[in-house]
């Protein structure tokens, strides 16, 4: 029992993530600073945002950095793409190119002009209002950046930007914790200890400030080493790509051994999550409505400097880290820009990107190269083998690890700030990598149950999308029932001899909570090469049901209805896969691409086809069964 609840881990996973404790130091780990694939990466990244910035001096907005993006909205100036002074800084400090280090002064001394009165910076476009809490965000860059800077400034811009940190810093000191979202806490503490060591004569408020916001931020580790609070829950992407991130960065600037081992406990239980392909799966999250596969969320830092900063603490620490930066290199980018997915490019509402993910990633890395530890070597290190699963009892979640597949099922019932509407849930599995698919790709994912703009100016006009994620539903007088809404499923997770067995049940339930009546259970199989979907349906009255497993309609993917029973998924390389209907009522139909046009999302940026199967239940609540194979073709 750790903290009065039970926590459940298959002892095949527990010896991945032993504990290597170290002394902390704040020189640069040469290996970040000298590793190839991170600074090629970094100075890509900056030089994409370099080529956007305003250089004319006659321009009102000159230095802003502008975002090539027209949805939702048309060439914003945002301030937080001020945020790249840090990757422009550490990427002059590197290379000696002048370009980079103008590029940063140019955007701060735009940046200076938009601060409020208070010292905040407001979020929202063209106004600068709205929101305040990334201004930790910006204060964080600037004081980072301003060392590296400083020769180069006048006298002018050193008194304007110790001015600027000291309002912004004062404005965090007298207003954060700010919001629901739990991750401006500890990014707020470090902002305050950075400023804190650039500011002559700071206040020692700042650092007293600093260390309350540290404290409430690990009271909000769960019994599961899960961090809790964004969005009232948990989320695996803001909590991997930035909050674990910031704790530990707290930790090696106040020399607090235990901070830092605090955060590399957490990072162990969120790394499961952390796909073989380099993905990050935040399919269950609190903010799962923007996820997307390379970092989590799109608009944190990023994963890479989380896994960087504690790389000394666990040997799996580095390589899960680079794992997620080769998948950047090789599938999240499109000319220079970070994209939303692996479909973003297809649709104009995502194409051309946000400069969002770009330059929260260039955050990430520059802090990387600065701050990462040199990688734990371990010699008595368990080499982690499949099968595997780790379920979370406090979040409902379990991640499944076999031979040749990786998926999470999910049934995560936290709906206080964040409804039924925006995240998939009720035992449904939330996403599948399969090692042979279309690349070493997803084979099944998921999306908002309802795809609406929650943070509207990061999130793209779309109308009539269908969710990607598989599930139960009916239709009955007119009111839209599915698994997805049940807030409330029991799930159970064991470990057979030849599979690993997940049971969710609860009811069909519509986007309000009220029940249809109808109950489920719903059983995964997890084999090495193969899974089974059984469904348990029971209705009090002759009901029209319809299964849905949307599958990923990836380069050379196709799918052919081979019987009435059976659909092939062929790729154009690699070997096929099947869908088959192996127990069903007498009378089911099995169809493919019904809607199809409709099954695509923004978040994570990726296009589905639907395979659907119809069939009727009888009343009285008598159960009718319904099971799905999906199997590697021999």
């Amino acid at each position: 029992m750790i903290g009065g609840q039970p926590f459940i881990l298959n002892l095949r996973l527990s010896t991945v993530f032993a504990s290597v404790a170290g002394l902390v130091m704040l020189t640069p780990a040469m290996g970040f600073a000298q590793d190839p694939l991170y600074a090629s990466t970094l100075y890509s990244l900056c030089d994409t945002l370099v080529s956007t910035q305003i250089v004319d001096p006659k321009d009102a907005n000159y230095g802003a950095l502008v975002s090539p993006s027209t949805n939702p909205q048309e060439h914003p100036l945002h301030s937080r793409a001020a945020e790249a002074v840090y990757p422009f800084a550490v990427a002059y400090k590197h290379t000696g190119d002048i370009r980079y280090r103008e590029a940063a002064i140019r955007v701060v001394n735009w940046l200076i002009t938009k601060q409020q009165a208070n010292g905040a910076w407001g979020e929202n476009w063209p106004r600068y209002d709205g929101w305040t809490g990334t201004t930790a965000d910006q204060l964080i860059s600037m004081a980072g950046a301003y060392p590296i800077l400083l020769p180069a400034l006048s006298d002018r811009e050193k008194t304007a930007w110790t001015s600027s940190m000291t309002k912004a810093a004062d404005y965090i000191a007298a207003h954060f914790p700010i919001g629901g979202n739990i991750n401006y806490m500890p990014t707020g503490a470090v902002a305050l200890r950075l400023a804190h060591g650039v500011i002559d004569r700071a206040p020692e408020a700042w650092l007293a400030k600093g260390d309350a916001l540290m404290e409430l931020t690990l009271k909000a580790e769960n019994a599961d080493h899960l961090l809790a609070g964004e969005g009232g829950g948990v989320d695996l992407g803001y909590n991997i790509a930035q909050s674990i991130g910031y704790i530990a960065l707290f930790g090696l600037l106040k020399h607090d051994d235990n901070i830092i081992e605090r955060a590399a406990g957490m990072l162990r239980a969120h790394a499961a999550f952390v796909y073989p392909n380099g993905t990050v799966d935040d399919s269950w999250g609190t903010r799962s409505y923007k996820w997307d596969y390379e970092s989590g969320t799109k608009t944190a830092p990023g994963v890479y400097f989380t896994f960087a900063l504690l790389a000394d603490r666990d040997p799996a620490f580095a390589r899960l880290g680079k794992r997620c930066l080769d998948y950047l290199n090789a599938h999240g980018m499109d000319h220079g820009w970070v994209i939303y997915g692996p479909d973003a490019q297809k649709h104009p509402s995502c194409n051309p990107p946000s400069n969002y993910p770009t330059f929260a990633r260039a955050q990430s890395i520059a802090l990387a190269i600065e701050y990462g530890r040199e990688a734990s070597v371990q010699t008595n290190e368990v080499k982690l083998t499949a099968p595997w699963y780790r379920f979370y009892p406090t979040v409902n979640v379990v991640v499944v690890r076999t031979a040749h597949l990786m998926a999470t099922v999910s049934a995560y019932g936290e709906i206080g700030r964040y409804g039924r509407d925006l995240v998939s849930r009720g035992g449904s599995m939330t996403n599948l990598w399969l090692d042979d698919f279309a690349g070493a790709g997803m084979f099944q994912t998921s999306s908002t149950t309802i795809y609406h703009r929650e943070e509207p100016i990061h999130m793209p006009e779309e109308k009539n999308l269908l969710t990607l994620t598989p599930r139960i539903e009916c239709t009955r007088d007119g009111v839209y029932y599915t698994n997805l809404y049940e807030a409330g499923a029991k799930m159970a997770v064991v470990e057979e001899s030849n599979d690993i067995k997940v049971t969710a049940s609860g009811e069909l339930r519509d986007v309000s909570g009220r029940t249809s009546g109808i109950t489920y259970t719903l059983t995964h199989r997890f084999y090495p090469d193969r899974i089974q979907k059984e469904f348990l349906i029971r209705s009090p009255q002759v009901q029209a049901i319809r299964i849905v497993e949307p599958v990923v309609k990836a380069a050379g993917v196709t799918f052919e209805r081979s019987t009435d029973e059976r659909v092939f998924i062929k790729q154009g390389r690699g070997p096929t896969w099947s869908c088959e209907v192996t127990k069903h009522p007498a009378a089911c139909t099995l169809s493919t691409g019904i809607d199809g046009e409709k099954y695509w999302s923004p978040f994570p940026a990726v296009e589905c086809e639907p395979i659907t199967v119809d069939f009727v239940t009888p009343s009285n609540l008598q159960e009718t069964s319904v099971m799905l194979t999906f199997a590697h073709e021999k």
